[in-house]
């Protein structure tokens, strides 16, 4: 019995320290299906059906960024010769290991560079969004925690109009979560016992 407790302590201080570790892993996917399965199911969807966004999303523009009930999406542009850096952040609580959306670049005048996705947490460079993308998927999968994503306009001197449809995100349970779900198993294992 004694063995069984340490060995679940040390399986769940394992979980714990491997879910706050600072590796920086990225998978980036184009096909929604590959993203889903690699998460097992494990996520959540914003449709933009409505002005109000899922409990703990939450997005900042600097430019015009803003969410088109009509159209279900949101819609933002952004200048890439600009001195500003116009972007668009999103944030996420709690944390998030995934994101992704199907995305539609273009708009007046063309279709812009592209957009460039970061890890708003650390300035950590995820990909790029080509400017030929018209409602194809595109997103990625992080080893780490992550809090915000930025997204940036393309070099160029054209702006980059774009659009998000169906903007989904893996979120991590809270450590204090874990925890407690550890100390339901060890009382559940004691109980079995006596």
């Amino acid at each position: 019995m004694y063995k069984l407790v340490v060995l679940y302590g040390i399986l769940i201080t394992f979980i714990c320290f491997t879910a706050t570790s600072n590796a920086s892993i990225l998978t980036v996917y184009t096909d929604e299906t590959l993203w889903k399965n690699a998460l097992c199911g494990n996520f959540m969807t914003e449709d933009f059906a409505d002005s109000q966004l899922n409990s703990g999303v939450s997005f900042v523009s600097s430019e015009s960024g803003h969410i088109n009930p009509a159209g279900e999406y949101y819609q933002d542009v952004l200048m890439s010769g600009s001195q500003n850096e116009p972007m668009t952040t999103w944030f996420f609580d709690p944390q998030i290991k995934a994101f992704g959306g199907y995305w539609t670049l273009g708009g007046p005048g063309g279709s812009g560079n592209s957009l460039l996705v970061y890890l708003a947490d650390s300035s950590l460079y995820v990909g790029s969004i080509s400017n030929s993308y018209g409602g194809e998927f595109w997103g990625f999968i992080s080893d780490t925690r992550l809090t915000s994503i930025k997204l940036i306009g393309g070099n160029g001197d054209n702006q980059q109009n774009y659009q998000l449809d169906n903007m989904v995100y893996s979120q991590i349970p809270e450590p204090a979560i874990i925890s407690l779900l550890a100390i339901a198993g060890l009382v559940k294992i004691r109980c079995r016992c006596n």
